[in-house]
Formats: structure tokens, C-alpha cells, sequence
């Protein structure tokens, strides 16, 4: 098969599928950047030598018209053109969830404004530890194609893959289905998103993911009633949390995991057990060592400005030597991130897409950095 990827991507999405598909023995072909960057020169000499051809940005509609296959990029738009002329476009969760052997798996997914991360990995955690194998699929800086490429082994067949989705990757998701969705057993919300008002009304983003196709809806008790009225999903299917007798009640991530578990069928004793081992999302505030009276910890999972400066508030008092940048993964506004600079008594950026944007800021109020 002839598959068309529309570049690497901010944070390397791209790469990913090109490695996937070229695994599986596919003709691949990159959009490259206009621009020469310099971070992207190895990876861009690794997927050459691996076979995958790069080809300009001029070339782009004969390179369409030619693929089978077009792959979306998280941050790459698709070009009306390309939609247009495209035999069939997909991304990396459309992938994941049209793969044949997700198809034996509980395919859950987490949706929701905040709180998605804490509530997939306590799910995930809790689900392995009760026995059921499950994979977890992270929605920023990661791509479910590297997931893929495990599924692809039967040595590492998994019972169960949580899908963590924000709403920008409903969208991109549900186009890639053409507004279709394969089985989803459980769909999760964490807290709020808009809620279609007819099972005709496609304006509304929750309307791009919750229909017929899912087996069992979890939301917010304040929404569960507003669900219902629009007539999108059947009663039995939706059920509103927390549970009386949830005993995370009011407890983040655990809360809404717990009751996940209940609707796989588990017992409430069993559940309670398997969150006792519960560590806290991986690379999230990690206290990895402590040298001579500092303590090096780990926040690499905090993508997101908003998660540095959560972290940062809780360390009020406390001299950070703070380390930041690398590749912008979530394409957001920084703006967040200027008070933890500002505060952290010495400052490490690393080079890469985000560092371009922090620089002119470092500049402009003179911080010193290494």
C-alpha cells in the first residue's frame, strides 16, 4: 500500500506512523518542511534509510492522488484540496481503533476538558493489577502509532487499550471515520463537554463521538439528565457518577476509574484492592533521588504550561532549578509558563520547538539561562 504522510508534526506524530507503516512493509511517503531544521536532520536520515521517501510541498497533490493511504499529523491542518482528492485519510487513533485485533479488546475512551491523564492511569493501573492487560494511549506528545506497533505483536496482545482523547482529537478523530466509530465499549467523561440537543444535531462536540456505537456512556450526574433528553443515546446505556456507593468519591482520577471498573463487571472489593498499589501518573512530580539535600524530581509527563506552573505552585518556598523546553507538544499559548520562569532561582532550556517561543521572552525581561 502507498501511504501519504502530511509531515512529522510538532511532536514527531509523523515519525511514528512512518515507522508503523513501514513495519508492516508499506511504500511511505513524507511531506518534508519547508524549512531546514536542524532537530529534524536525524530523524529525517533514520526514515531514509529505513526505505520512507520525503518529497516538497509543491509535490503534495500528485502525492495524493497517488496514495491509498493519507495520515494526519497532530498540528499539520489538512488542506481542503487534500480531503478532497483523498481516497481515505486517517490519524493515529482512527488507526488504532479500526486495527483488527483492538477489535477483541475493551476499547475504552476518556474524554473530558481536564483530568483525563489521572483517571486513564489509575484505570489502566488498577485494570493490570486486577489482572486484565491493559494499554494506555496518552493524548499529547505521544502517537497511538508507537501503541500500534506493540498490538502488531501477539506476544503483547492487550485485554483492554484507554484512550485518552482532548476534543481537537475527537475532531480530527471523527473525520478520519467519516463520523462513524467502530465499537466503543466505554466512554468516560471527566467533566464537562457541549451535549448535542437531537440525535440530528452534528454541531455540538459531543455529538462527534457519543452514538449508537458506544456501549455504555459514564458522565457527570449534571449532564446525565441534559444527555437523555437529547435522545442521542438509549437510558440504559448512560449511567451518571459518581455511585453512591463509589467509595473514591470526590477523589481525582480514582473517582471516575472506579467506576469504569464496576461497569467491566469487577467487584467492589476487588477494585478498592487494586487501587491500593496506585503510585500516581508516571513522570508526574516523580521524586527520583535526593543528592546532598536536593531532590531531583522528574515532571516530564507536565506538557502542557498549565501543568509546569501547577507543579511549580506546589513547591512554594522551595528554590527550583528549573528544566524546560524541547518540543512544543501542545501547540498552546505559553503564556503560562512565564511565572515559573520567572521564579525558578536557575533556568535549563533545551533546544527544540518550544524553546523558540520561551527565548524571546527569557530576552525581553533579561532572565539568565543555560
Amino acid at each position: 500500500m502507498r501511504v501519504l504522510i502530511l509531515g512529522l508534526g510538532s511532536s514527531g506524530g509523523g515519525a511514528e506512523a512512518a515507522e508503523y507503516y513501514l513495519k508492516l512493509g508499506h511504500s511511505v511517503e513524507i511531506i518534508g518542511s519547508s524549512e531546514n531544521r536542524e532537530n529534524e536532520r536525524m530523524i529525517i536520515n533514520l526514515l531514509e534509510s529505513k526505505g520512507a521517501v520525503f518529497v516538497t510541498k509543491d509535490m503534495l497533490m500528485d502525492a495524493v492522488e497517488k496514495a491509498e493511504l493519507v495520515v494526519k499529523v497532530p498540528g499539520v491542518p489538512v488542506p481542503y484540496l487534500v480531503k478532497k482528492k483523498a481516497k481515505h485519510i486517517t490519524n493515529d487513533i482512527a488507526a488504532l481503533l479500526e486495527n483488527p485485533k483492538t477489535e477483541r479488546m475493551h476499547r475504552i475512551v476518556i474524554a473530558g476538558s481536564k483530568g483525563k491523564t489521572s483517571t486513564a492511569s489509575a484505570l489502566a493501573d488498577a485494570l493490570n493489577s486486577l489482572g486484565m492487560k491493559a494499554a494506555f494511549s496518552e493524548n499529547l506528545g505521544y502517537s497511538a502509532f508507537h501503541l500500534l506497533s506493540e498490538i502488531e505483536n501477539d506476544d503483547k496482545l492487550y485485554d483492554a487499550v484507554i484512550i485518552e482523547m482532548s476534543m481537537w482529537q475527537i475532531k480530527d478523530t471523527a473525520s478520519a471515520l467519516g463520523y462513524v466509530w467502530p465499537r466503543i465499549d466505554i466512554a468516560a467523561i471527566t467533566d464537562t463537554i457541549p451535549i448535542p440537543t437531537s440525535p440530528l444535531d452534528m454541531t455540538s462536540e459531543g455529538s462527534l463521538f457519543i452514538g449508537p456505537w458506544v456501549r455504555k456512556l459514564i458522565i457527570p450526574r449534571f449532564l446525565r439528565e441534559k444527555m437523555l433528553f437529547s435522545g442521542i443515546i438509549p437510558k440504559a446505556k448512560v449511567k451518571g457518577y459518581p455511585s453512591l456507593t463509589n467509595p473514591f468519591r470526590a477523589k481525582a482520577g480514582t473517582e471516575l476509574a472506579w467506576e469504569c471498573i464496576r461497569a467491566l463487571g469487577f467487584r467492589k472489593k476487588d477494585i478498592g484492592k487494586a487501587f491500593r498499589g496506585y503510585k500516581g501518573i508516571p513522570n508526574r512530580l516523580e521524586l527520583v533521588a535526593v543528592n546532598k539535600g536536593i531532590s531531583f524530581i522528574n515532571d516530564s509527563s507536565s506538557v502542557l504550561p498549565l501543568s509546569v506552573a501547577f507543579s511549580m505552585r506546589g513547591m512554594k518556598g522551595t528554590p527550583v532549578h528549573l528544566i524546560v523546553g524541547g518540543t512544543d507538544k501542545s501547540n498552546t499559548d505559553i503564556t503560562q509558563l512565564m511565572q515559573p520562569l520567572d521564579e525558578a532561582v536557575s533556568l535549563t532550556i533545551l533546544f527544540g520547538s518550544l524553546s523558540q517561543k520561551v527565548l524571546p521572552f527569557l530576552n525581553r525581561e533579561g532572565l539568565i539561562f543555560n
